[in-house]
């Protein structure tokens, strides 16, 4: 018997060609399942990449807004609660603008158990301050309570009836309201 490369080839047994076969096909589909994973891994990372961009520029504009938001309410803030503070104490005697440290403040008087009670409201040391002293007691200005940052406090006296407050931010925005008093002039010390 001879033995013929040919003759093997040829008269090969169908399950010998078909293993030889199949072992072609799995490198085939290994080699398909390789590139599968590389383009998986692929889109993973770009969407990766992608969702921390996002997630870095929503931190930004958050910040932005926070810091806006911020601003604008202390001089908004400043202006509203001064003029409500001014309407809350329009009675005789109950406003007054008077000057600490060379800025000017609004003093409100209340009487409570037969004494004399003032609340200054004043610019210091970049934020508005509030201290309730006894009348007559000497203010440091530096010991009162340090309630909103604001760049400048001016408080105009269009007449002795009217107040208009001018705050203005740490960025230069500023915002102003007038209040007309109803029960009494305003005190103005000199």
């Amino acid at each position: 018997m001879r033995h013929d490369k040919t003759a093997v080839t040829t008269t090969a047994p169908a399950k010998e060609r078909k293993e030889a076969f199949m072992k072609g096909g799995v490198a085939v589909k290994r080699s398909r399942h390789a590139t599968d994973l590389i383009f998986v891994l692929s889109l993973f990372c770009l969407f990766t990449v992608l969702s921390l961009f996002v997630v870095i520029q929503g931190a930004d504009v958050y910040q932005g807004i926070s810091r806006e938001m911020s601003a604008n309410y202390s001089a908004r803030g400043t202006v509203a609660y001064l003029t409500e503070k001014v309407r809350q104490n329009d009675r005789e005697n109950g406003v007054a603008v008077k000057e600490i440290a060379g800025e000017p403040a609004l003093v409100f008087s209340e009487e409570i158990g037969g004494e004399v009670y003032e609340t200054w409201s004043y610019l210091y040391g970049g934020s508005l301050r509030e201290i309730t002293v006894k009348r007559g007691t000497e203010i440091v200005p530096k010991s009162g309570q340090p309630i909103m940052e604001l760049k400048e406090l001016r408080l105009e006296l269009p007449s002795r009836r009217l107040l208009r407050i001018v705050a203005t931010d740490t960025e230069n925005r500023v915002y102003e309201s007038a209040v007309c008093l109803q029960s009494a002039a305003l005190e103005v010390a000199s």
